[in-house]
């Protein structure tokens, strides 16, 4: 493999520990391009859902689009609707319709459609989560023939039988588990009765990886209609963008195409092409020729996440409609300083959960969390569920106190199936919906005890699973720990959920200097050097000297360390610059 790729043994055998093996596999995993993203035909119902929308485009009918109001909702929401106008101006007017609008940089033209396409995204408080009677009949009463779904519909069988009795077309676009009765010890999936349901779960789609998110089922639907329809693959670079959005802010693994989407997606927000992102990136001084997953997960997309949370998700869907960039500026700022007072009231509830777990020892007992906290913005449930995974590495609930019941989000651990646990107590729920690592549901206030009981009794975890785990991708010697092997790493990103950078280990390590850095003393440097390089008289070779940053308490974690000898380091590499030089450092991630 190094050989033929031209890489080094050590970035070979990181590749092969993490399962990468195949020829084809090594090739799109260093190599991938867009053209290695897996066929939209292979989605079941793919080409049923085209042609429906391809009659409705070309009869002039009107559409209804149905998103969700977190940030794949609203990313796939806006694939569909700019779309699908592009697919309108060419049926009107052909190529030359399209030849002044340059590829995705007007927005102009969602006004012109306004009277044919709209989107309607869920009030998190009034309507909840995914597609509701009260929507179906809002559709009809616009005059609807089709409801397309983006991001939900799969589990609102119901809601689709009650759209068809009205005569409307119903085309499903999701990615979440498919809903199953359990009957004689057999899952009977429950397929909703829609026109096409087009979900990469269902039990009978051959699409080769499962593992895509809201946004990219509506940029694959979206690319098959432009191949119906004629219109070059060019106008599918500003909605690739949003596909990449979606798939990091989703939490979805940076495995298989994926990575490919996210790394071009990620490029393209480099050329202008869509003035709310451009606002975005501004407003959070991001430089926007280097935009990583990071920077999408941890800072544009809590922005976006936020307008669903605090307010009405429109909001962040209207920032990616702006056809003007000052608008888009206004609207971006507001998007930032609505996320700034969702982290001040996240840090509140946050506390006040782990306040309740640390002062009733029963929580220590249970393997899963469920916690009631009736004054919390439902909206915030989920974010502090994972706050609660995170330091107690328990599958975590967080209930609140809703309008008409209680609601709330979970957050699993690798060990526990989250939404197939729930489906054994099913009969609590008045809604749930989710998938293994995640879910949200809705429960009458009564049986908010009774949920944490029976999904207590009904777990199988042991202290084991328990358990924080760092695993590393292989040992490496302090001598291998080169600034040119930090650059070579670079070959492995875009890095991210199921992909994440390189962890290496060292044993026998010694401490030569410390040094509590930061305002807050929240970084702790250290010169370390391996046992072999020092002799009786001290370290005699310093070229094997390296720097080490642990990020924390700093002056607990260097009293921790005081007098230690031949310590263990689980670290990753960086490259540091500074005054224009660069050099390796490890950024200590665990130790002993």
């Amino acid at each position: 493999m190094s050989k033929r790729h031209h890489i080094t043994r050590r970035l070979a055998r990181i590749m092969v520990n993490r399962g990468i093996t195949s020829e084809d596999s090594v090739r799109a995993y260093l190599h991938g391009e867009l053209s290695d993203l897996h066929s939209a035909h292979l989605l079941k119902d793919m080409d049923k859902a085209a042609k429906l929308l391809y009659e409705s485009v070309r009869g002039g009918q009107r559409l209804f689009i149905i998103g969700d109001y977190d940030i794949d909702g609203v990313c796939a929401s806006y694939i569909l609707e700019k779309g699908l106008s592009l697919c309108c101006k060419y049926a009107e007017e052909g190529e030359e319709g399209l030849h002044n609008i340059k590829a995705g940089e007007s927005n102009d033209i969602l006004g012109e459609y306004a009277d044919r396409i709209r989107v309607r995204l869920p009030d998190r408080i009034k309507d909840g989560y995914g597609m509701n009677r009260a929507m179906v009949d809002e559709a009809a009463d616009w005059g609807a023939s089709v409801i397309l779904t983006c991001d939900n519909g799969i589990a609102a069988y119901d809601e689709i039988s009650y759209a068809s009795g009205k005569g409307m077309t119903v085309i499903v676009t999701d990615h979440h588990e498919v809903p199953y009765e359990e009957r004689d010890g057999q899952r009977e999936y429950l397929i909703p009765p829609a026109d096409a349901v087009v979900d990469p779960k269902r039990k009978d789609c051959s699409y080769p990886f499962e593992g895509i998110c809201g946004g990219v089922v509506a940029y694959k639907l979206i690319s098959s209609l432009f191949e119906r329809t004629g219109i070059p693959g060019e106008y599918l670079r500003e909605l690739l963008i949003f596909a990449a959005v979606s798939t990091v802010g989703d939490i979805m693994e940076l495995k298989d195409e994926n990575r490919i989407i996210v790394k071009y997606g990620m490029a393209e927000m480099a050329n202008d092409l869509n003035h709310g992102i451009n606002a975005l990136i501004n407003v959070t001084e991001l430089d926007k020729n280097a935009i990583t997953p990071y920077h999408i997960g941890y800072i544009l997309g809590p922005c976006i996440n936020a307008t669903g949370r605090l307010d009405l998700a429109d909001r962040a869907l209207k920032l990616f409609e702006s056809a003007d960039q000052r608008e888009a500026a206004l609207i971006a700022q507001e998007l930032k300083e609505l996320n700034d007072s969702r982290k001040d009231m996240q840090l509140y509830y946050t506390e006040k959960a782990m306040s309740l777990i640390e002062s009733d020892p029963s929580y220590a007992e249970d393997t899963v969390l469920v916690i009631f906290l009736p004054d919390c913005h439902e909206s915030l449930a989920g974010l502090i569920a994972g706050k609660l995974r995170e330091k107690y590495s328990k599958p975590s609930f967080v209930l609140t106190r809703g309008e008409e019941s209680v609601k709330g989000s979970g957050r699993s651990i690798e060990a526990y199936d989250m939404y197939a646990e729930m489906s054994r107590v099913k009969e609590l729920f008045i809604r749930f919906g989710g998938h293994k690592m995640a879910a949200g549901l809705s429960i009458r206030e009564e049986n908010t005890g009774l949920l944490r009981r029976m999904l207590n009794d009904n777990s199988s975890l042991t202290p084991k699973d328990m358990v924080r785990k760092f695993r590393a991708d292989m040992q490496l010697n302090l001598n291998g720990a080169t600034l040119e092997f930090a650059k070579e790493l670079e070959m492995l990103e875009p890095y991210g959920n199921g992909n994440p950078r390189p962890l290496f280990v060292e044993r026998d390590l010694r401490i030569v200097k410390k040094q509590v850095l930061g305002r807050n003393r929240n970084v702790l440097k250290l010169s370390v050097a391996p046992e072999s390089a020092f002799n009786g008289e001290g370290l005699c070779d310093w070229g094997a000297l390296r720097e080490a940053i642990i990020y924390g308490e700093a002056d607990e974690i260097s009293q921790s360390l005081e007098g230690k000898k031949d310590i263990m380091l689980m670290y990753e590499l960086s490259v540091n610059v500074y005054m224009g030089n660069e050099n390796v450092q490890l950024v200590v991630r665990d130790w002993k």
